[in-house]
């Protein structure tokens, strides 16, 4: 134990290094855990919707939501989202899984859906791009 001290005395700023990249670690893992925990991947976000009668919310605007969606998708563009309270009320007492085009950045639109009474609300991860990636199905003219 006292070499060690001894070694740590003496080595200070590498001990202060090999301490920051531990720290950076463990901060990375607990935020990607934090990311990861309210996304599906598309087989189970597939599974809700077949087994739970899931909601499928799309984020994106009318254009993008034309060209393809997922099968029986609702379209309420996220800048809208608070306009279109009634349209979601509907949706409540069924899991909803959001999504846009890469799956990114839906925290706070999961927040505000929570807040509006719909529970559980997933993203999809990877969004459209991850689904047809998947080969499922796509409604739209694609």
């Amino acid at each position: 134990m006292d070499k060690l001290l001894e070694f740590a005395s003496n080595h200070l700023l590498l001990i202060l290094g090999i301490v920051a990249v531990v720290v950076a670690i463990v901060a990375n893992e607990i935020y990607q855990f934090l990311l990861g925990r309210g996304s599906v991947e598309a087989s189970t976000a597939t599974q809700l919707y077949n087994r739970e009668d899931a909601v499928f919310l799309d984020l994106r605007g009318e254009n993008a939501y034309h060209t393809a969606h997922l099968p029986g998708a609702i379209n309420i563009p996220q800048e809208h989202l608070d306009a279109q309270s009634d349209r979601l009320k509907r949706c409540q007492g069924h899991p909803v899984v959001v999504y846009g085009d890469s799956g990114r950045g839906f925290a706070g639109v999961i927040k505000r859906l929570r807040n509006q009474g719909l529970d559980p609300v997933y993203q999809l991860r990877g969004g459209i791009q991850a689904w047809q990636e998947a080969n499922l199905p796509t409604d739209g003219r694609s």
